[in-house]
């Protein structure tokens, strides 16, 4: 009788390879270091971690995010991260990653939305906007060429007498004649130096003249001027040893919260600031001819 072969032991099944969260479990206990202190280090959440080392990848979100991670952790345990990335690629649940479109399969090429309508409206819309513009413009500068020649010409005489005075030479004998009696009456020198007193009169204070005002700081003091026009000249804080110059239309209109603080001059001449009686605040207007009020 023939005896049956009996079948072979099978041979004992390879050890398996470590998972990569096994692999860098052990790499981190080795170092005796906390899974917190990982997690600092990756700046990541503890559960993060976890996820890792328990081999949950799916909480990694795509591939080349958990790829990244592990990398990382490698690097931070000093181990090498090829070495846990083919640790990582032994898995079998793995997310697959995306495979690429065969060249057969037709896509169909993306809808282009035709700007040309909209840019044309747009356009329109600008060159009208500069049409109204332009005319508007020309309009308003054919309007203001007549307005601008009325003080040209009310101007013309006001000039006249100014310069009659100054004319004394002897070839005008049509303007001396009602000059020459007063000559003859009295004392010549005597007849002449009130004539020569009264040209400056007409320079009395104006309003719309410019003015020119220099604030000097010994101490911080609060400042506010405007001129007639009511345009901020100045509106702040003068610091010590500070000097400010300002310059508008007359009247000024000033405001000193430390009036003993400031030293004024008005067209390069020294003023006193008027103040109140037991107070160092002044309020006060600048006239053209320098006067405070």
């Amino acid at each position: 009788m023939a005896q049956t072969a009996e079948p072979a032991a099978a041979a004992p099944p390879p050890p398996s390879s470590p998972t990569p969260g096994e692999f860098l479990r052990a790499g981190r206990e080795g170092r005796g270091l906390t899974v917190q202190q990982v997690a600092d280090e990756l700046h990541l959440d503890v559960r993060l971690v976890q996820a890792i080392e328990s081999n949950n990848f799916l909480l990694l979100g795509a591939p080349v995010y958990a790829r990244g991670h592990l990398r990382k952790y490698a690097t931070v345990l000093g181990l090498s991260p090829e070495v846990v990335i083919s640790h990582y690629e032994t898995l079998t649940d793995v997310p697959v990653t995306p495979t690429v479109i065969p060249a057969s399969v037709a896509v169909p090429p993306p809808q282009r939305v035709s700007l040309r309508v909209p840019m044309l409206i747009v356009g329109g819309i600008v060159a009208v906007g500069l049409l109204i513009w332009v005319a508007i413009a020309l309009l308003g500068r054919t309007q203001s060429s007549p307005v601008s020649s009325v003080p040209q010409s009310a101007t013309a005489p006001a000039a006249a007498p100014a310069e009659i005075p100054q004319q004394t030479n002897p070839g005008q004998s049509a303007a001396a004649p009602p000059a020459q009696p007063l000559v003859a009456e009295g004392a010549p020198a005597a007849s002449r130096a009130p004539a020569l007193v009264e040209q400056p009169a007409p320079r009395a204070a104006v309003a719309g003249e410019g003015v020119r005002m220099r604030l000097t700081f010994s101490e911080s003091s609060w400042v506010e001027i405007y001129d007639a026009g009511d345009r901020r000249l100045m509106y702040g804080i003068g610091q010590p040893g500070q000097t400010r110059v300002v310059a508008g239309t007359a009247p000024l209109r000033v405001t000193l919260g430390l009036a003993s603080a400031v030293t004024l001059d008005v067209n390069d001449s020294p003023v006193v600031v008027p103040r109140r009686a037991n107070r160092d605040a002044a309020r006060f207007t600048v006239a053209a001819d320098g006067s405070l009020r």
